[in-house]
């Protein structure tokens, strides 16, 4: 009887562990690369009075960043929100030297 608790134990391990490992991905994370240039951020159809906010710290108005927002290259979680509202969030990945559209429906 104990073989047969042992085994089913051994299989339900097992059986979660495949599971598992079937869910992970590898996400590019935010560590910056040393001496890599800024990539820059900007929205398309955003409203001029909305907020931009990246990974929690506001980044001011839409309307000041025509030119678009400087980021460390790497994933970034971003919110677009207005009066206290979020009209669009969406995760993103700015790579260096380069330009990332975020269109907020």
């Amino acid at each position: 009887m104990k073989t047969s608790a042992v085994i089913l134990t051994v299989l339900c391990v097992a059986l979660s562990a495949g599971l598992t490992a079937g869910c992970v991905k590898n996400y590019p994370t935010r560590e910056a690369v040393q001496g890599a240039p800024a990539g820059i951020l900007k929205l398309s159809n955003a409203p001029a009075d909305a907020r931009l906010i990246v990974d929690g710290r506001d980044m001011g108005p839409v309307s000041a960043l025509a030119a678009g927002a400087s980021l460390t290259p790497g994933r970034h979680e971003i919110a677009v929100t207005q009066g206290g509202r979020v009209l669009h969030a969406q995760a993103v990945i700015v790579a260096a030297g380069a330009q990332a559209v975020v269109v907020v429906p």
